[in-house]
């Protein structure tokens, strides 16, 4: 079974090699490296070029600068595997990401998306936290969730998607820029496609400030507001919003609905920012962030301050250090795959 990892890459030059590095580390060794410069202006491509030169695995696909969604399309035409590892590239695969996931499927062949958990860390690599701890882990639970039209939320760089359905359904639909991912999840569920996670932390997720979630979250928020909206018309049997619409919808929304969703969304956007101020440890800015949050949106934020940071320390299950390469002093990449390093 070949997998291809597509990792689109804008101005990624900061962790690109680090990112790169934890694909040719894996255990499971039959795939393919697409990395698809989406118009950068930094050093990516000088990055790109040398590890494609001492790899043959790796492919490099060229665009004008259109987006990640763009970019993730591409990744998927082009794909010679019959599943696709999606990876950002700011965040890294553990080493046997895909080898667990592989044998994941082979457990359960209906299955088109495979996810796992994963862990946070800063911007030098020390973990700080566990993300995404919720399921489904079950075709019970995520039966529950498609029964009550709830969406899966998957951490984009877990996945490994069946190639061939996420083609089927349209891949994803540019128009939702940010929320991409959620969309293409939702429209895969709809037709009936399993959709599962492993229990099993296996990915390193980047909290910095120059994410595009961290950069773009106010349009993220009302990206996923208008695909939610997509959603309800498409089980309604009606046509779906038009953006302009969508947004004379919310506006025309009581003034008590509109004060609360903006409370909510605060409470959510402000958790955020203490989780990057964590990362970066500014303890002081972190507890006045973590304090506002939890009063505007309780529900948001302490169960995942739970789940994500005081079960972990409790249980003690979070690593001491990093289980990959990390930069060695004075800032130089930890490469062991690329020449010249």
């Amino acid at each position: 079974m070949k997998i291809s990892v597509v990792v689109p890459v804008h101005n990624g030059e900061k962790y690109l090699a680090q990112a790169i590095e934890s694909v040719l580390g894996q255990t499971f060794r039959d795939f393919e490296l697409l990395i698809v410069d989406d118009g950068s202006k930094d050093g990516s491509r000088a990055i790109m070029d040398r590890y494609a030169s001492a790899n043959s695995c790796i492919r490099i696909l060229s665009q004008a600068n259109r987006g990640v969604s763009a970019a993730g399309n591409l990744g998927f035409e082009k794909a010679r595997g019959e599943w696709v590892a999606r990876l950002d590239a700011d965040d890294l695969f553990l080493p046997d990401k895909l080898e667990r996931q592989i044998a994941f499927i082979l457990q359960h062949p209906d299955v088109r998306i495979v996810g796992t958990l994963g862990y946070f860390i800063n911007r030098a690599g020390r973990i700080i936290g566990l993300v995404n701890a919720d399921g489904p882990f079950t075709r019970a639970q995520f039966e529950k969730m498609a029964t009550r039209g709830e969406p899966v939320f998957f951490v984009h760089s877990s996945t490994l998607m069946h190639r061939e359905t996420v083609l089927a359904v349209g891949g994803y639909r540019e128009q939702f820029v940010q929320a991409e991912d959620v969309d293409l999840w939702i429209r895969m569920a709809e037709k009936g496609q399993l959709l599962l996670k492993m229990p099993e932390p296996l990915l390193l997720y980047r909290l910095h400030g120059g994410s595009l979630t961290m950069k773009r979250n106010a349009e993220q928020k009302r990206c996923h507001r208008w695909v939610m909206a997509c959603t309800d018309a498409r089980r309604r049997g009606a046509g779906e919003p038009t953006l302009d619409a969508f947004l004379r919808a919310e506006r025309k929304r009581p003034l008590r609905v509109r004060l609360r969703a903006l409370r909510k969304e605060s409470g959510e956007r402000l958790y955020q920012k203490a989780a990057l101020h964590y990362a970066g440890g500014n303890y002081p800015a972190l507890a006045a962030c973590l304090c506002l949050a939890a009063c505007l949106n309780p529900g948001h934020v302490i169960p995942r301050l739970y789940d994500r940071k005081i079960a972990p320390a409790l249980e003690k299950s979070l690593p001491e250090k990093s289980p990959v390469p990390m930069p060695l002093p004075g800032g130089k990449e930890a490469c062991r795959h690329a020449p010249g390093t």
